[in-house]
């Protein structure tokens, strides 16, 4: 009889444990800004956006507390929204700064106009961000 009630229990705290993660899930855990548009996160999508087309030199500003290192991947989004497999994904990292700029890959490669979608990893915490580049 134990047995099954510390079995009940365990199962209820997951289930329990499992729901208040899915609520506290959110596609920007802090702020985000490129090109001086702030990214907004709509109620249940998946990622935040912004909204007006930025500049391929556009500045990012990250708002965390840690003054650690901010990586940054971008890629780029084929006809079906979809990253496209066929393009190398940008990175574009920040040491010690929350702020930076689209040109500064690591790669040295300017970002083509088109729709990108940006994984956005600080504070053990990622922010996911789709925008586009005019």
């Amino acid at each position: 009889m134990k047995k099954l009630l510390c079995c009940s229990l365990s199962v209820a705290f997951l289930f329990v444990s499992a729901s208040l993660r899915a609520q506290s899930a959110t596609p920007l855990p802090f702020s985000v800004s490129i090109g001086g548009n702030a990214a907004t996160a709509p109620s249940g999508k998946p990622f935040a956006s912004i909204t007006k087309p930025v500049a391929a030199d556009a500045e990012i500003s990250v708002g965390t507390s840690s003054s650690g290192m901010i990586i940054i991947n971008v890629a780029r989004l084929g006809a079906d929204g979809a990253p496209d497999p066929s393009k190398q994904p940008a990175i574009i990292i920040l040491q010690d700064s929350s702020t930076g700029s689209l040109a500064k890959t690591m790669d040295q490669q300017k970002l083509a106009p088109g729709s990108y979608l940006m994984n956005i990893t600080a504070d053990g915490q990622t922010a996911l961000v789709q925008l586009t580049i005019k």
